[in-house]
């Protein structure tokens, strides 16, 4: 028979096998955890808002959608990335079309935020922001009223099927000069 004291003798090389293993199980957990801790909790915020660098654009149409000298108004959904938050919210912009170049204005007058419309007049067609009766005419261009400046353009490009893209963005108000919103 065999002596109970070696029976009991436990084998090195299987200890610390076992350990190793149960230790690299752990390390697996705690990468996996912790990757996704931190991908919700910081990576969203770091990650880029999807533009590319290239900025927000957004198609509104192709040239011959818009009548020579005839200011057009086109609404657009807006896609702002705030870390992992994403708001959409609803745009409208002014777009000038002259031959083959157009203007592209925010609708947002730049004296407090409100909306600006195109009025047909008899005597002078303009921009018109009914909040504190700022007038552009159609170049931009400040007539009349409280705004420090006309209105705001915007970038645009034509891609090679024909369709217009605009780059919007936010512009500060009351200040005399234009000043993006970041």
């Amino acid at each position: 028979m065999s002596d109970p004291e070696t029976q009991m003798v436990p084998n090195p090389e299987r200890r610390n096998l076992l350990i190793f293993a149960i230790a690299l199980i752990g390390a697996g957990i705690s990468g996996v955890m912790g990757y996704a801790i931190f991908g919700y909790a910081v990576g969203q915020a770091l990650k880029a808002d999807g533009t590319s660098g290239d900025g927000n654009w957004i198609g509104i149409g192709k040239l011959d959608d818009f009548s020579e000298g005839v200011p057009t108004q086109k609404n657009i959904t807006v896609t702002t990335h705030d870390g992992w938050v994403n708001h959409r919210s609803e745009e409208a912009v002014w777009v000038v079309r002259n031959t083959d170049k157009v203007t592209v204005f925010t609708a947002t007058c730049p004296h407090l935020g409100c909306k600006v419309n195109w009025q047909e007049q008899a005597a002078q067609s303009c921009f018109y922001c009914p909040c504190h009766a700022s007038s552009f005419n159609v170049n931009g261009t400040l007539i009349k009223g409280a705004a420090a400046r006309g209105l705001d353009t915007l970038d645009w490009r034509r891609q090679a099927d024909g369709m217009i893209q605009v780059n919007f963005k936010r512009f500060k108000a009351i200040v005399a000069e234009k000043v993006e919103l970041l």
